[in-house]
């Protein structure tokens, strides 16, 4: 076989795949529920660091909690509201020109994994860096963590419906100072 036939054979097989693959409604489906799974872990960090408490608790199902240890520490679109406007209270602070505030706190999520259980139903996991501004000596690691997460989708979106944090390693001391305990 000549090498330019050889190229029109490998072509046409990978068209076929790629029409085959793109043709497949569960793969596809698959990786846009995986897609905007990991897309919703990401914006957590984001929204928990930057957003409105309505934000916060758009993340979550209607019934969401997030849990520490074994126990549930909020449950509830109300309770999740009020962790954030805590949250915000606590830990903003004012920095730069004309003293723009802003949180102390930055989430760094990595390492996401995504297992879908049912149609309209997953569980996943990533590992989460919290890094803080500790005044004048500028930003600190203050733990590392991981959520393990269940996820439900609601009204047509993917949301948190539990949240586990575990802490693996923390800056006790750091975390004292700031208030953390």
């Amino acid at each position: 076989m000549s090498g330019l036939n050889c190229w029109k054979r490998f072509g046409a097989s990978v068209a076929v795949s790629a029409l085959m693959l793109a043709s497949s409604p569960v793969v596809a489906g698959e990786t846009e529920d995986r897609f905007a799974i990991t897309e919703l872990m990401d914006r957590y960090g984001i929204v928990h660091d930057f957003g409105s408490p309505e934000e916060y608790a758009d993340l979550f199902t209607s019934d969401g909690e997030i849990g520490s240890g074994g126990r549930v520490l909020v449950k509830g679109r109300e309770a999740l509201m009020a962790q954030a406007r805590r949250d915000h209270e606590k830990y903003t602070i004012e920095i730069g020109p004309g003293r723009k505030a802003t949180s102390l706190m930055r989430h760094i999520v990595s390492n996401r994994e995504v297992r879908l259980t049912g149609a309209d139903t997953a569980e996943g996991s990533c590992y989460v860096m919290t890094y803080v501004q500790d005044g004048d000596e500028g930003p600190k690691l203050l733990s590392i963590g991981r959520y393990e997460d269940r996820y439900r989708r609601e009204n047509g979106a993917w949301r948190i419906s539990h949240r586990n944090i575990i802490l693996d390693f923390g800056d006790q001391g750091l975390a004292k100072k700031l208030g953390f305990r």
